[in-house]
C-alpha cells in the first residue's frame, strides 16, 4: 500500500505567503476527504509554532485554527501537521495533540537528525504516528544517508524516515540510490518529498514508489514552494496504472483543482486539467476542433468525451466516432 500525505495545506503555504485561512483549510480538507485521502498535512508551512514566529513568515491563522478547522470536516481522514525543532517546542505538539491531531512529522536538516530525537520520544509518547523528515537529503551520499537512518532505528520511535529533495535536485536514479542503499539497512517505513525545480518531482516520486518508499507527498496543482511539489493529480493517474489508488475519480480531483485551490493561488504552478487530461487521455490536441464540435452540438463534458473517443481509437479518431461517443456520453447522463 502507498501512503500520501496530501500537503497542499502545509507547504502549499508557501506560495501564498501562509496566508490560507481556516475557511480555506476546512474547503480543501473536506474535498481531498471526499475524493479519499486519508493523510492531509495543514498549517503553517514550517510547522508548529511557526505561526507566531516573525522570522518564519506569520501566517493568517495560528495552530489550533488550523488544525480545528480541518478536524471538523476530515471525516475518516488523519490529520497531519509539521514540526521543526526551535520554531516548534513540546507545548505545541502538546497543544495540537489535544486538538485531535493523528501525525506529526519532525524535520530537521540531514545533519542535524539528532535533534528530532527528543521530539519522536515526545510525540510518541502521547500516542501520535510520527515521522522523520530529513531535509536537504542530497547534502550527504547515498551511504551516510542510509547510515542515518540505521540509526534512527535504533531510537525504535519513528514510524518513517522521509527521503526530502528540497531543492528540487535530484534525479529518479539518485532516489532509487538513496532509497535502494536505505531499506537494505533499515527496517523503518521509508518515505519521498520532492520539489519541482528540475521538473522531476513526480518522476521522483513515483521512482521512490518503485524503490520501496511507502509514503509520498504531494499537493493539488503543485502548489508549494519554490518550483512547487509533485503534483497530486499527476501522481494519482501514474500510480493508478501501477492499481494504486484506482477508487480516487480524476474528475473530481480536477473540480477541486480548479474550483478551490487554484483560486487560492498567488501565482501558477503545476499543469492544468487540460493539459494533464491530455496525457491521461492518449490525446493528440491536434484533434481539438473535432472535440469542439461534439461538445457544441451534444452539450457533454469536452474531458470525457475525450477519454471515451481516445479508449475506441487514439491513432486517428474523426468527427463521426467524437459524434457517436457524445451521443453516448449523453444519453448515458440521462439515464
Amino acid at each position: 500500500m502507498i501512503s500520501i500525505i496530501e500537503n497542499t495545506l502545509r507547504d502549499g503555504s508557501y506560495a501564498v505567503d501562509f496566508q490560507i485561512s481556516k475557511e480555506q483549510t476546512a474547503e480543501v480538507t473536506q474535498g481531498l476527504s471526499q475524493c479519499g485521502f486519508e493523510m492531509i498535512e495543514v498549517g503553517h508551512g514550517l510547522g508548529l509554532g511557526a505561526y507566531k514566529n516573525e522570522n518564519a513568515g506569520l501566517s493568517k491563522e495560528n495552530d489550533e485554527s488550523y488544525i480545528s478547522a480541518a478536524k471538523e470536516v476530515a471525516g475518516g481522514a488523519k490529520v497531519s501537521a509539521f514540526f521543526i525543532p526551535g520554531i516548534g517546542n513540546k507545548e505545541d505538539i502538546k497543544k495540537a495533540h489535544a486538538l485531535g491531531l493523528d501525525i506529526i512529522r519532525i524535520g530537521a536538516n540531514v545533519d542535524e537528525y539528532e535533534r528530532c530525537h527528543e521530539y519522536v520520544d515526545y510525540a510518541k509518547s502521547l500516542g501520535m504516528v510520527a515521522a522523520v523528515n530529513l531535509m536537504k537529503s542530497y547534502a550527504v551520499k547515498s551511504y551516510e544517508f542510509s547510515t542515518i537512518a540505521e540509526d534512527i532505528d535504533t531510537w525504535g520511535l519513528a514510524d518513517v524516515i522521509y527521503l526530502v529533495d528540497s531543492a528540487g535536485c535530484m534525479t529518479p536514479e539518485e532516489v532509487n540510490d538513496y532509497l535502494y542503499r536505505t531499506s537494505e539497512r533499515s527496517g523503518t517505513a521509508l518515505g519521498f518529498h520532492g520539489h519541482n525545480n528540475l521538473s522531476l518531482a513526480a518522476a521522483n516520486t513515483m521512482q521512490a514508489v518503485k524503490s520501496g518508499a511507502t509514503y509520498i507527498d504531494t499537493c493539488i496543482r503543485g502548489m508549494g514552494r519554490s518550483a512547487g511539489n509533485a503534483q497530486t493529480e499527476i501522481v494519482i493517474i501514474l500510480l493508478q496504472k501501477l492499481g494504486f489508488y484506482e477508487e480516487i475519480n480524476i474528475y473530481d480531483l480536477y473540480e477541486l483543482a480548479n474550483n478551490i485551490v487554484a483560486p487560492m493561488m498567488n501565482h501558477s504552478q503545476g499543469m492544468t486539467d487540460d493539459e494533464i487530461h491530455i496525457g491521461y487521455s492518449k490525446f493528440h490536441s491536434g484533434y481539438a476542433s473535432l472535440v469542439e464540435s461534439s461538445v457544441k452540438q451534444y452539450q457533454v463534458d469536452a474531458k470525457r468525451l475525450i477519454k471515451g473517443a481516445s479508449e475506441v481509437n487514439c491513432l486517428n479518431p474523426n468527427q463521426e466516432l467524437f459524434d457517436q461517443i457524445a451521443k453516448e456520453t449523453r444519453e448515458n447522463a440521462s439515464n
